[in-house]
């Protein structure tokens, strides 16, 4: 399930995800994303995720996803994932190289923060 989170304004796109996410998530959030970037110089992502269950994940939108990322890494600014599983951390040191400012990984207890620190300027 991808929810919008009410922090999200002008640049900062700030998104929670939970349980399985389908097809049409991914449509959303990608959709949510090419409209920011085609605003913005940069697009601020906040990703919070929350008894995320990646058995219900559909391959085929994991793999657009990843594309996504890979093509539009320079149009991306601070990235935020805030999660409860040591994956999760992994995953965000496995992104980073392919985002322009890299990705930062907080915990859930730490989710405050990773919102101070996504809206920060430069």
């Amino acid at each position: 399930m991808l929810e919008i989170l009410p922090d999200t304004k002008d640049n900062l796109l700030a998104v929670r995800v939970s349980h399985a996410l389908t097809i049409a998530d991914f449509d959303q959030y990608r959709n949510l994303l090419r409209n920011l970037m085609g605003r913005y110089k940069e697009t601020h992502l906040y990703y919070e995720m929350v008894d995320l269950d990646l058995t219900q994940l559909s391959p085929v939108a994991a793999i657009e996803n990843g594309l996504f990322d890979v093509v539009h890494g320079l149009d991306y600014g601070r990235v935020a994932m805030v999660g409860e599983k040591k994956w999760q951390e992994w995953a965000a040191k496995l992104i980073s190289p392919v985002k322009k400012k890299g990705v930062r990984y907080f915990d859930l207890e730490e989710k405050e923060e990773a919102m101070v620190w996504v809206q920060e300027e430069e």
